[in-house]
């Protein structure tokens, strides 16, 4: 399967029709297990998610794309500004706002997202194109017995050192969240992992290194949502932390 070439030759009628879900997404040959799994822990991992080919390019993208945001939120707060020259000081001093509101209990993050654009790339558009399918969403119903309709939300992050999502239930953005990675050679002691909390918040009960190519789903219960968080990125690292996510209804 010559993606690669397609994707080049995106101008072409072909090259849309090369983007199917069969050819984008592995066949799943565990499903039975990974729907016992889901059943019990409300959330699963499946690794090698995507055809390299495709995984692949959407690596590529995040390295192409140059309309990264600056999203940060301080409770009910949301501050996002354009990473851009014209904008690095008063984003520094906003990322400042937030480590002190971190270090006083308050809910905060500060991560980089895009894929919100007026004019998307052609990556973006098979990517919304394919996770938003009947087939994709059969196929997480499959799985989740959910009974999901569409998808809500999708976006791409970027977490650079410092960057963090503190603990947070995702009440209110849908059924199930997901979460594709596409980090390559992340190592656990890095940080940017996705911790699952108990009730209390006081204990973590699961984690899942962002590992390149895997995908995380989880239910979020109505009304309360289920707690988890992403740790700090190490201020030593000098690799990003790359995802695409969104929630189900």
């Amino acid at each position: 399967m010559e993606i690669i070439s397609s994707f080049i030759a995106s101008d072409s009628s072909s090259s849309e029709s090369s983007f199917t879900f069969e050819n984008v997404v592995n066949k799943i040959d565990n499903i039975e297990t990974l729907k016992l799994e889901f059943s019990e822990k409300q959330r699963i991992k499946i690794d090698n998610f995507l055809k390299l080919e495709f995984a692949e390019l959407l690596y590529k993208q995040t390295f192409v794309e140059k309309n990264w945001v600056l999203s940060t939120g301080i409770n009910k707060v949301k501050y996002e500004k354009p990473d851009i020259p014209k904008n690095d000081k008063i984003n520094q001093a906003q990322l400042k706002n937030v480590n002190d509101s971190f270090g006083k209990g308050d809910f905060t993050y500060q991560f980089y997202r895009t894929m919100n654009n007026k004019s998307a790339s052609f990556i973006e558009y098979v990517t919304r194109k394919i996770i938003s399918s009947p087939e994709f969403i059969n196929m997480l119903n499959e799985i989740t017995g959910l009974n999901l309709t569409k998808i809500n939300t999708i976006f791409m992050s970027k977490y650079k050192a410092g960057n963090f999502l503190s603990p947070h239930s995702d009440k209110g953005n849908g059924k199930l969240a997901f979460v594709i990675n596409l980090s390559k050679f992340w190592k656990p002691q890095y940080g940017g992992n996705l911790h699952f909390l108990n009730n209390e918040r006081t204990e973590i009960i699961d984690t899942y290194v962002p590992n390149f190519n895997n995908i995380v789903l989880f239910h979020v219960p109505d009304p309360t949502g289920i707690p988890h968080y992403v740790s700090h990125v190490s201020p030593s690292v000098k690799l990003h932390r790359l995802a695409i996510s969104g929630w189900y209804e």
